[in-house]
């Protein structure tokens, strides 16, 4: 299982807008779930203490996911639940329809890239995701953080005067 042959995007590395999601199986809908880690095939889940339900989705129990970026519900099965010590629980969820994964890992994607319209502002947190991106253990998050360092040095050459 840790040999994954897709790519693993922890909420540190996406903007804001995807660190949280609402989720809902068996007649329970939550909005107050945040995102630990997005893949193609699964996200983690957690629910804080005040959030928790009291019922909670079983293993493989189909549970949607409701992403505000994509407006769009991802269906997957519950493939873990976690009690954890400070009264949270963790949910995996993974997604198995072919299609669902390659929206989610094109809208995961283009999430990392920068702002295309050229002379754009480059902001504060756009370099601080691209420093997160090159310090990853991932080679290919590193490398795209490499690609994207290369584009913000040519930006800040060419607004140099002289």
């Amino acid at each position: 299982m840790n040999k994954r042959s897709f790519v693993r995007y922890g909420s540190e590395l996406l903007p804001g807008i995807l660190s949280k999601a609402t989720i809902a199986w068996a007649g329970t809908t939550l909005n107050e779930s945040y995102v630990v880690n997005y893949s193609a095939h699964g996200i983690h889940i957690v629910i804080p203490p005040l959030a928790s339900p009291f019922e909670l989705p079983a293993e493989n129990d189909v549970v949607k996911v409701l992403l505000p970026v994509a407006e769009t519900w991802f269906t997957g099965n519950c493939v873990h639940v976690e009690h954890e010590g400070d009264g949270s629980i963790c949910l995996g969820i993974h997604f198995q329809d072919a299609g669902e994964q390659n929206h989610l890992q094109t809208l995961l994607f283009n999430s990392l890239k920068a702002p295309e319209k050229t002379g754009s502002f480059v902001s504060y947190e756009w370099e601080e995701l691209v420093g997160k991106l090159c310090a990853s253990d991932d080679p290919n998050l590193k490398k795209i953080g490499y690609q994207h360092l290369a584009v913000l040095k040519a930006r800040q050459q060419e607004s140099l005067p002289g």
